[in-house]
């Protein structure tokens, strides 16, 4: 996985779910049978957390069997754990906008990254005050993967009054070293908010659709590598639901229909 280039984060993640099924069976005397019943008997785990556990299995015995170090591969014909579509919560902006008027300086900066600027909570937490160049900054994201975010101008001058009264590696540093722990901002961000930063995310992300009706752009903004992706994080809300049942109507010049 180093060879290939996979962030320390995958790495991290892959080694532990290996390591948790290794105090179970033999990595290399497990069975289909043996993941099957695993997978089953954790149904409390969410959907998402059981198929990440199951695509870091399949990693592992692709290569095992590749390297041949397992001459069968027990993920193979494993049917892959169904995540459910769920409506995203979106963060109302009269909540943002008053945490913002009452919040601290720093706090206005988280709340306005994963709002303005559509950052993951780890993103923003893990944000260096070197990333920012003039009014783009530079995002290390999912997968290592780099892209250019453009700053809203309240975001822009927010990360600027931070620069300048605290300047350092961080723009949130940790209380001893490096960054702050990404759940003590998440709590931070929900206290002040009363949502969550992935709901401010989509909220940041609907906004952004709404008004340049632009998916590429928004697409490449939240960091996506699907369009797919990009659209399950847009909100409908009530009038788009509205105006698409008024969409249906029927055009006809030969008949009417009384009301």
């Amino acid at each position: 996985m180093t060879a290939a280039s996979r962030s320390p984060k995958t790495i991290k993640k892959r080694l532990y779910d290996l390591d948790r099924l290794a105090r179970v069976v033999p990595l290399t005397e497990a069975t289909r049978d043996d993941l099957e019943r695993l997978l089953a008997t954790n149904s409390h785990l969410s959907d998402e957390t059981r198929r990440g556990v199951l695509a870091s299995w399949r990693v592992f015995y692709d290569w095992a069997q590749e390297t041949g170090r397992i001459p069968h591969n027990p993920t193979t014909g494993m049917a892959t754990v169904r995540v459910p579509y769920k409506y995203p919560r979106i963060a109302q902006d009269d909540d943002v906008l008053a945490a913002l008027r009452s919040a601290p300086l720093e706090v206005q900066a988280m709340i306005l990254l994963a709002r303005y600027a559509c950052l993951r909570l780890t993103e923003l937490t893990e944000l260096p005050q070197s990333a920012r160049q003039n009014d783009f900054i530079r995002v290390v994201g999912k997968g290592n993967k780099e892209r250019l975010v453009a700053l809203h101008p309240k975001l822009q001058r927010a990360l600027v009054r931070l620069e300048e009264i605290r300047p350092g590696v961080y723009y949130f540093p940790g209380r001893f070293t490096g960054a702050m722990h990404p759940m003590s901002v998440n709590k931070i961000i929900t206290r002040h908010t009363g949502w969550n930063p992935h709901s401010l995310r989509h909220a940041g992300a609907t906004a952004a659709y709404r008004s340049t009706r632009d998916l590429r752009s928004v697409q490449a903004m939240l960091g996506h590598s699907s369009l797919a992706t990009t659209q399950r994080y847009l909100h409908i809300d009530e009038s788009g639901l509205r105006a698409a049942a008024l969409g249906t109507e029927m055009q006809t010049t030969k008949f009417s229909f009384a009301a």
